[in-house]
């Protein structure tokens, strides 16, 4: 029996191959964080890419026999990489959008769903997936991707244009994605085009990290081929600091790392630079430092007895309470009421 397998299959398969290549290019080189859950990321959803290619391989050769077990490992084994698939998206996002970006232990809670359905594979039948498994494995990805599109709106501002370029490019790409394999379009798309707009994406992404400039900067040490001069780099750190003493702009609950740049006259990219290597901060930490010492200092001042946390902690430029009590929690071990009350002992 002759083994058929077409040109667009083959550039599916191509994609899907060199997506693997890329995991493991990420996992090997420049060992950030960021760089695992993107490895990590790109194997999960080649896996779950290849179990539609291997699915449409056996509607071309229909005479091509599989044992049962195989079929089941492979079918309801990638249909469930799209519960990890989700979860590795935003915890990439918010590693490449934090320098401080650690792996905490709740982190891991996002992957129960994921763990528990490979486990379960060989006793899970067909009709789990066909009577709602599908659909909560499409809606598990679509509720991750708008909540890394909120956590990319939030911290965008501390990332340089190269890195907001990546990311933009990264969530256009899954869009697509999502648009394709959605089960209104699935029925046109079939097991294989999904697989070769995949393909594509990945061939793109492949120019851009390989044959582009340096704007994704994952094989290089950060700043290794900057022309900032030590002389310019302590002048920028002296005007920021002049700055942030004199017209407070942190105050600002919409101050970005652009305009704070443009407010000294500096090159954003710059000002990232200086903030990254020689305060060790994240552009939202650094600014966040100043706003807390603002808090500290006005929850110490009587004048402000009246005022409500939520109202003091807008007016020292946070924009979430929330976000407000868990970093003055993470630097004074005690939330502002308490601090406040003990100020007064």
């Amino acid at each position: 029996m002759t083994f058929r397998i077409d040109f667009l299959t083959l550039l599916a398969f191509l994609g899907t191959f060199q997506g693997i290549l890329f995991a493991t290019v990420f996992w090997l080189k420049n060992k950030s964080i960021s760089n695992k859950l993107f490895s990590l990321f790109l194997l999960a959803t080649s896996i779950r890419i290849a179990k539609n290619i291997f699915v449409h391989l056996q509607d071309l050769n229909p005479g091509m026999i599989q044992p049962v077990e195989l079929w089941r490992a492979v079918v309801y084994a990638g249909i469930s990489h799209q519960f990890a698939i989700g979860p590795l998206l935003l915890l990439y996002f918010n590693a490449k959008l934090n320098s401080k970006f650690v792996l905490q232990r709740f982190h891991y809670f996002h992957f129960v769903p994921y763990v528990t359905l490979i486990f379960l594979t060989p006793f899970i039948s067909w009709s789990f997936w066909k009577n709602g498994g599908l659909w909560l494995s499409y809606l598990s990805i679509l509720i991750y991707f708008l909540l890394t599109i909120r956590a990319y709106v939030r911290g965008r501002s501390s990332v340089d244009l190269g890195t907001n370029i990546w990311l933009r490019g990264l969530l256009g790409g899954i869009a697509v994605l999502l648009f394709a394999y959605s089960p209104a379009l699935f029925h046109y798309v079939g097991y294989v085009g999904g697989a070769i707009l995949y393909a594509l994406i990945i061939l793109v992404s492949g120019y851009f990290i390989f044959i582009g400039r340096d704007s994704l900067s994952i094989f290089r040490t950060k700043y290794e081929t900057s022309s900032l001069k030590d002389e310019k780099v302590r002048e920028i750190q002296d005007q920021l600091e002049s700055e942030m003493e004199k017209t407070k702009p942190y105050l600002n609950p919409e101050l970005s790392l652009q305009l704070l740049a443009a407010s000294i006259d500096v090159p954003s990219h710059h000002v990232s630079r200086v903030i990254n290597q020689e305060f060790k901060m994240s552009f939202a930490d650094y600014i966040n430092s100043f706003r807390l010492k603002e808090a500290e200092s006005r929850l110490l001042d009587p004048k402000n007895d009246h005022l409500k946390i939520s109202a003091l902690a807008f007016e020292c430029g946070f924009n979430s309470v929330p976000t407000f009590n868990t970093l003055f929690k993470k630097v004074h071990k005690m939330t502002p009421s308490e601090f406040r009350q003990k100020s007064k002992h």
